[in-house]
């Protein structure tokens, strides 16, 4: 299991960032739900796993930070900002008092293929990835998590879905990995535990 680990090259300035009480608030508010359900948390291992992002102004995105996963509750410490991804040098751009997930050109990918989006969702779960492998929109199985091979392919399947009623893509080489996107936070959770809900009753 080599989860977590940042593949990626990292440009990070380790500086303190500031963003509304309102939009922290609103993060906190989405993640909690998720991480109650363990879609966000971290393994016996002490790896963590799953992320959650929101587009801000300039074409630069808010995202939970590196190895979070194990905390109940974030501060805006937890956060990083990208300002800048590169697929070509595998490499994010990022300020914060934490580095960016491992997972943010995956992220990256969504909001460059539909300018609509403003929030992604990144989580783990085991069962609900293997009921909706190959059913919902999912990336080839040779595609490793943290490559700029992942983040082409998930622009590739979120530019053919563009924003639909369920807008979930499945991460076919990233056992338990699933994506949700809209065009807020909330619309994001919420799609997650709607289908999460629906195939827990299945």
């Amino acid at each position: 299991m080599t989860e977590g680990y940042i593949k990626f090259h990292c440009n990070w300035e380790n500086e303190e960032i500031h963003f509304p009480e309102e939009l922290f608030l609103s993060l906190e508010k989405e993640r909690s739900i998720l991480y109650k359900l363990g879609l966000i948390g971290m393994y016996p291992d002490g790896i963590g796993f799953g992320n959650i992002s929101v587009r801000t102004n300039g074409g630069s995105f808010l995202i939970t930070g590196s190895a979070t996963g194990q905390f109940p509750t974030l501060n805006q410490s937890h956060y990083s900002m990208v300002s800048e991804s590169s697929f070509g040098d595998n490499s994010i751009t990022c300020k914060g008092l934490t580095k960016a997930s491992a997972e943010s050109l995956t992220h990256a990918a969504i909001y460059r293929a539909i300018p609509e989006v403003g929030a992604v969702v990144h989580v783990h779960c085991l069962w609900l990835w293997e009921k909706l492998l190959n059913h919902y929109p999912t990336t080839s199985g040779e595609i490793e998590y943290g490559t700029p091979e992942m983040a082409l392919a998930v622009q590739s399947l979120a530019a053919e879905m563009g924003m639909s009623d369920e807008n979930i893509i499945i991460m076919g080489g990233h056992r338990e990995g699933i994506l949700a996107f809209g065009k807020n936070l909330k619309e994001a959770t919420t799609q997650i535990i709607e289908i999460y809900n629906r195939y827990q009753n299945d």
